[in-house]
């Protein structure tokens, strides 16, 4: 575990276990990309969080490496989103691994259609200097999506994507019909990503 997911798990933790406190009792819970507890794998983040929950809820777990059981679902997130009738739908450091901003808006407007709250974050490129400017870029030509919310962060930057299905702005999702509410935007201090956590609605 790197001191940037430290710190992004502390920026994140208290806030999101606020939003499940707050949820009424026996709510229905989804978290995307994350095993299951039982699997005592890749938890920290996870952990952070329920440390400060206090609520009884119901929570249903996606991931790729999940088994088939009550309460664990196999899950790709490459694949169609057929995730419906939760209270809350939960998605931390999963987005990253999309590579199509046509197929994640089409799957961010069916989740949202099917669900009561859906909140995610977004995280961006590293940060590189060409010509003198701050770019953010996805390393290796990795073809992984690009968020760039420039409206949102602290100075002028540029993206420079390596396909043409890869950046995605709040315009495209405006223009698609989700609306994003902004609930915390920070940049973290070791590789100098941008960080958006939000609050996802819209959908058909």
């Amino acid at each position: 575990m790197g001191m940037t997911d430290h710190q992004v798990a502390e920026r994140y933790s208290s806030v999101v276990s606020g939003i499940l406190n707050e949820l009424p009792i026996a709510s229905r819970v989804a978290w995307l990309g994350q095993k299951h507890p039982s699997m005592a794998q890749d938890k920290f983040l996870y952990d952070s969080i329920m440390s400060g929950v206090n609520n009884d809820l119901n929570h249903t777990f996606y991931d790729l490496n999940n088994k088939e059981f009550e309460g664990s679902v196999k899950w790709d997130v490459h694949s169609g989103w057929n995730i419906d009738g939760y209270d809350l739908v939960l998605g931390l450091r999963v987005l990253y691994l999309c590579d199509s901003r046509k197929k994640l808006i089409s799957n961010l407007k069916k989740i949202c259609s099917k669900n009561d709250s859906v909140i995610f974050d977004f995280m961006t490129g590293n940060p590189m200097q060409m010509e003198n400017k701050e770019v953010f870029v996805k390393k290796n030509n990795s073809q992984t999506i690009l968020p760039f919310f420039d409206e949102l962060y602290e100075g002028a930057y540029e993206v420079d994507p390596n396909h043409d299905d890869q950046v995605i702005t709040l315009q495209h999702l405006n223009k698609s019909g989700i609306e994003i509410r902004n609930i915390l935007t920070f940049r973290d201090s070791i590789k100098k990503r941008y960080y958006t956590l939000c609050e996802v609605k819209g959908g058909s």
